[in-house]
């Protein structure tokens, strides 16, 4: 009876052994993707931070635009903590201008141009999206 008992006491414990490692395996996978998960979602943020920014920025330099024609850009704004350029504007006077606002968290560089088709009495967006360069 104990030449039986040997075998089943050498399977059970290669089995333990095999289980054990695909649970090993299983945990290793999860974590790898929980930390590139976690990279994805600040990666994420970064770049809405950006998005937002360099909104913000164009849409304070259209403001500007329409308190005063005379307004160049050359700015550099802080929007709490994060900082955002508004690039020198182009055109004259009310008609066809553009704008060129920036902002940059991390690595990442957000750029948004905006063209106007009129700026006074009405404001008229003709194109507004992101550039890349």
């Amino acid at each position: 009876m104990d030449k039986l008992s040997k075998p089943n006491g050498y399977i059970a414990l290669i089995t333990l052994i095999i289980v054990g490692a695909v649970v090993l395996i299983g945990a290793i996978a999860v974590s790898f993707i929980a930390l590139n998960q976690q990279n994805f979602i600040i990666s994420h943020n970064r770049t809405l931070k950006n998005f937002y920014a360099a909104n913000a920025c164009a849409n304070y330099a259209i403001s500007q635009l329409q308190k005063n024609l005379d307004y160049a850009g050359n700015e550099t704004l802080d929007l709490e903590g994060i900082s955002c350029q508004v690039e020198a504007i182009s055109g004259s006077g009310e008609k066809n201008r553009a704008i060129i606002a920036s902002s940059q968290v991390g690595n990442q560089l957000k750029k948004i141009k905006i063209e106007l088709d009129q700026v006074k009495p009405v404001t008229i967006i003709k194109t507004w999206g992101e550039i890349f360069e």
